[in-house]
């Protein structure tokens, strides 16, 4: 084999090699950018925005998982923290899961706001599926572990229980 042809076969070994690569980050970005629904583990119902709305300030709420827009979800990775913190959009407004005026009370509904990836709309994900927001840390929860549609969903002091965890 001469000079060249090796070099031409690594050249296009190489290119195979990396557009593999490029190839699986892809699918890997797309997978981490999909959107779900959060799924409440006490209540098996999701986190939803009421009526499809799509104003700053609409209070979520807990509702029967039907999948659609204002039912899904996407986790966007920020910095800081172990790779866990994250905002959390829409896919019907486009807005952010947010506690109001940076609140930082127990009983605080949940709302939608414009994305300006302050610390009120950043959260943490963690080893037990509890969403953390990182302005108050406190856990987004539905009260008395409630099963019934319509339930705000609030913060409160993060325990273990299921009313505050959630599924994506």
């Amino acid at each position: 084999m001469s000079k060249t042809t090796k070099i031409i076969a690594r050249v296009a070994a190489v290119a195979t090699t990396a557009a593999c690569a490029l190839a699986l980050s892809t699918a890997a970005q797309a997978q981490a950018a999909a959107y779900k629904t959060l799924l409440n583990v006490n209540s098996g119902k999701c986190l939803a925005v009421p009526n499809s709305s799509t104003a700053n300030g609409t209070g979520l709420i807990q509702w029967t998982c039907s999948g659609d827009g204002e039912q899904q979800w996407q986790l966007e990775g920020v910095e800081g923290g172990n790779g866990d913190r994250y905002l959390v959009r829409n896919l019907n407004s486009n807005k952010c899961l947010a506690m109001p005026g940076a609140s930082t009370a127990n009983g605080t509904q949940a709302v939608q706001w414009t994305c300006n990836g302050g610390s009120e709309q950043i959260w943490i994900h963690d080893s037990i599926d509890r969403l953390r927001n990182l302005n108050s840390d406190k856990c987004l929860a539905m009260p008395n572990a409630s099963t019934a549609n319509g339930t705000e969903a609030i913060q409160w002091t993060c325990t273990t229980g299921s009313e505050q965890r959630w599924l994506w």
